[in-house]
This record gives structure tokens, C-alpha cells and sequence, in this order.
């Protein structure tokens, strides 16, 4: 069956050669021309002549009105081509050009949701990779970059318009990075490695070799260990610690159990001594095992904390008084600073006065001679060294205890705040406590929604500082 274009360029023609012909029979057929051999000549020649005339109009307006509706075509297949993918599709051409530009349209539109569909996931995978904790860089066969997220920048220290398109081990930089990711491309195998890349931050390091038909890459995945090699050092350290204040009280009741047994108690007088001294020890592991369980349950929640508009004077006082007579005897003077126009603050008096408790003995400890002041501020009206500590905070009120005693190294300041960790254990041996004070007055601060922090300089004193919120 014929097409409907050929019968669209057919018909026509076929037309007007019936005409044409038509008017050379009725011209031939006339009397007066019927015997006239120049008459004949004349006709034939203007029917052929106008049958041609009108054959290369008619071929002109076809050709062109085809012309026009592929070039039409043309020009949308070209701006499809740059990139231009909202060009408005031809979806009303007539006969076969019209269903040529419909399923062109269809095409286009299919390729459009198939571009979409792509844009889409890769906008996920985009949005994944840059919310990831992980660093994450893709490179080609040769080495180079193609792709790096902001975690591997932070991790090394670059930013993706450094590392984009350049060598891996350019970025990379670290001698065991690089040594890693040769052996992955020489043995074409996943390979893997924990690194300490510069002091405290550690990198563990996976780099695997990825094909897929014509395709190949390899993946690089950092992941930083940093957070889980302190947890581990602070574990280490706290097995250390607690082995370490068991030990001493432990070994003094051993001593004291043999004394007994080979000859005190024969003497009664020294049997008392070695007994007392054997209770003292006892009510030293007993104050260990108390700390430690009462530090377990502020962190697990089980000690309710119950906020009441509290005065300031409520909460330094008792503390101040029970430690006096012993400031007294060290020669220490207990400072106390505190504006009368101080506003309430939301506190469980009985837990605030053991963070109090905890401080002023603590300063008492490493303050051999000099003064501890004691203040409270609000929060508006702190210098500006204590304010970058509470900026965005609500209304507080910062407390601070201040000694002249003999400070703290600025590499322990971080870490004072662990449990059992001293930060000069020479300098603590023999001043007694168990090292959770500090620990136990961070978790309570915390449970009342504030921060506490130390500045200190060795031999020049500490300031613990703390926040309250106001009622």
C-alpha cells in the first residue's frame, strides 16, 4: 500500500497532467485546429511548457514545506545536542514528517526522563557523599582524581579545586597513603591500613580496585579513628588509673593482715594502731567504690536532678564554711565575690554543693600557700575570655573558683575532666582523693544544662569556671 506522501507528491502531479492533457485533447479536438499541423505543434508546446511550469512550482512548495519541517527538526536535534533539553517539541506536524517529529517527541521525552532519572540519583549520590563521616575519593586507572568529598578534604587538609584532576598521591601526600595505594594498583587487590597521618588524628584506609565491563576506578575510603583511639586510650587509662589507686590502699591491708598474723597481736596498743590504719584504708576503697558508683548512675540517669529557683548564697556558703578551718591551718584565704543583685538559678542545691565541695577541695590540694576566690557573675557581665565560652548560651550565671596554686600543664587540660586522671601524678602522690571529683562535677553540670571548663598556667594557678541557668 502506498505511503500517504507518495500519494501527497503523486496526486498532484497526476492532476495536472490530466488537465493538462485534458486541455491538449479539447485544443486538438477543435475543427479549426484538428487539420492544422502548426496548430497541433503550438499546442503541444504550451500544454508541455505550462506542465513543466507548474511542475517545478508545485516540486518548489513541496520540496520547501518538507524542507522547512526538517530543518525544523534539525535545528531542535542540534539544541538537543548542546544541552538544551526544554526546546519545544514539534507534536502537530500532518502526514509522514508528522510522525517522524511525534516519535522524535517521544524519543526526546523518554531521553528527558531517563536524564532526569540520572540527575536525580546522582544529585543522591552527591548529597550522600557530602553528608558522609567518611571521606570518600574516586580516581581512574591512570591516578587521577575524579571525584573527592568534603570529608577527605578535611581529613587532608585540601579542598576539592585542589584535588580534582590532579594525581592521587598529590593529595594523598602521606608516605603510607601513597605506599598503600601503590600496592593496590600493582596487585590490583583491596588493601587496607590504620594510619596515624600527624599527631592525634588517626585514618583508617581502604583503597579497592573497581571494575565493571569497560569501566574501572578506584574507591578510597577514609574513615577517622581519631575519636576511637582516644576512647581506647581513655579505657587503657582508666584500667591503669583504677589498678593504680587500688593497689596502694590494697597492699597497705595485706601489710597490715601479716603484721597481725606474725606478732601485733600480742600487743594489744599496736594491734589498735594497725587496725585503725586498716580501717583507714578500707574507708578509702570504700570512697573509690561510692565515687565510682555514683558517677555510673549520673551517667546513666538514674540520679534525678531536681531544678528549683535556688540563691547563689545557698549553694557557696555551706560549702565555703565546711572547708574554712582547714584554708585556716594551710594559711589559705577563702575569697568570697559575689554582687548582691545575682538573680535565682535553676540547681539541685544538694548536687551543686558537691560540684562546689569537689572544687574548693581540689584548690586546697595544689594551693600550698595563697588565696581562693570564689565568685559568681552573670553572664552578661563576664570579660570577654569567659564570654566565647558561653556565647548562644540563655541567660546564666557563670561560677568560677580561683586559686594561686601550682596550675595545670596546658597538654592535661583537655583531659582533667576523666575519670581517675591526674595530671601530675608525682605531684598528686600522697594528697589523697580518688580522681573522680572532677568527673562527677562535669556529669552534673551537664545534667543541669550548663558547661564547665579550666584556664590555667603551671605556677600561676587554676580558674574552674561553670553555668547555671537563671530561674
Amino acid at each position: 500500500m502506498m505511503s500517504r506522501m507518495r500519494w501527497r507528491i503523486i496526486l498532484p502531479y497526476a492532476v495536472l497532467v490530466i488537465l493538462m492533457m485534458g486541455g491538449l485533447y479539447f485544443n486538438l479536438s477543435q475543427p479549426s485546429c484538428y487539420r492544422h499541423t502548426t496548430c497541433i505543434r503550438t499546442a503541444v508546446f504550451i500544454t508541455a511548457s505550462l506542465l513543466i511550469l507548474a511542475s517545478t512550482v508545485m516540486g518548489l512548495i513541496i520540496s520547501s514545506r518538507l524542507e522547512k519541517q526538517l530543518n525544523h527538526l534539525s535545528d531542535l536535534s542540534k539544541r538537543l545536542i548542546a544541552g538544551n533539553r526544554h526546546a519545544p517539541l514539534p507534536r502537530h506536524e500532518q502526514g509522514e514528517i508528522g510522525v517522524f517529529a511525534r516519535t522524535f517527541s517521544q524519543l526526546v521525552d523518554h531521553d528527558n526522563d531517563l536524564i532526569l532519572k540520572l540527575q536525580e540519583e546522582r544529585d543522591q549520590l552527591s548529597k550522600v557523599l557530602v553528608y558522609m563521616a567518611d571521606g570518600v575519593i574516586i580516581a581512574d586507572p591512570l591516578g587521577h582524581v575524579r571525584q573527592i568529598n568534603p570529608a577527605a578534604c578535611r581529613l587532608l587538609g585540601t579542598t576539592a579545586d585542589k584535588a580534582v584532576k590532579h594525581m592521587l598521591a598529590e593529595v594523598l601526600r602521606h608516605h603510607e597513603l601513597i605506599g598503600l595505594w601503590q600496592r593496590c594498583q600493582q596487585e590490583n587487590e583491596e588493601q587496607f591500613a590504620a594510619i596515624e597521618v600527624e599527631q592525634n588524628l588517626f585514618l583508617q584506609a581502604v583503597m579497592t580496585p573497581y571494575q565493571h565491563k569497560d569501566f574501572q576506578a578506584y574507591l578510597v575510603i577514609l574513615q577517622d579513628l581519631t575519636t576511637i583511639r582516644r576512647l581506647e586510650t581513655v579505657r587503657r587509662d582508666f584500667i591503669s588509673n583504677i589498678s593504680h589507686e587500688l593497689r596502694t590502699p590494697l597492699a597497705s591491708l595485706r601489710a597490715v593482715v601479716e603484721t597481725l598474723q606474725v606478732s601485733a597481736l600480742e600487743d594489744p596498743p599496736a594491734a589498735r594502731r594497725f587496725l585503725s590504719r586498716a580501717e583507714h584504708e578500707v574507708d578509702t576503697i570504700m570512697q573509690m567504690v561510692e565515687e565510682l558508683l555514683e558517677l555510673s548512675r549520673i551517667e546513666s540517669g538514674r540520679v534525678p536532678i531536681r531544678l528549683s529557683p535556688t540563691a547563689v548564697t545557698d549553694l557557696i556558703e555551706i560549702p565555703v564554711e565546711r572547708f574554712k578551718a582547714q584554708a585556716d591551718r594551710d594559711h589559705i584565704d577563702l575569697i568570697l565575690n559575689l554582687p548582691s543583685d545575682l538573680p535565682f538559678v535553676l540547681a539541685d542545691a544538694d548536687r551543686m554543693q558537691q560540684v562546689i565541695n569537689n572544687l574548693v577541695h581540689n584548690a586546697l590540694k595544689f594551693t600550698p600557700e595563697g588565696s581562693i576566690t570564689i565568685s559568681a557573675l552573670r553572664s552578661k557581665d563576664t570579660p570577654k575570655s569567659v564570654r566565647k565560652h558561653i556565647r548562644g548560651m540563655p541567660p546564666s550565671v557563670v561560677f568560677s573558683v580561683k586559686d594561686t596554686g601550682s596550675g595545670i600543664p596546658a597538654d592535661d587540660l583537655p583531659r582533667i575532666f576523666e575519670r581517675f586522671y591526674k595530671s601530675d601524678r608525682a605531684r598528686t602522690r600522697g594528697q589523697g582523693g580518688t580522681g573522680l571529683g572532677l568527673a562527677i562535677a562535669r556529669h552534673i553540670i551537664h545534667a543541669h544544662h550548663g558547661i564547665i571548663w579550666a584556664e590555667s598556667k603551671e605556677n600561676k594557678g587554676s580558674t574552674f569556671y561553670f553555668t547555671l541557668r537563671t530561674a
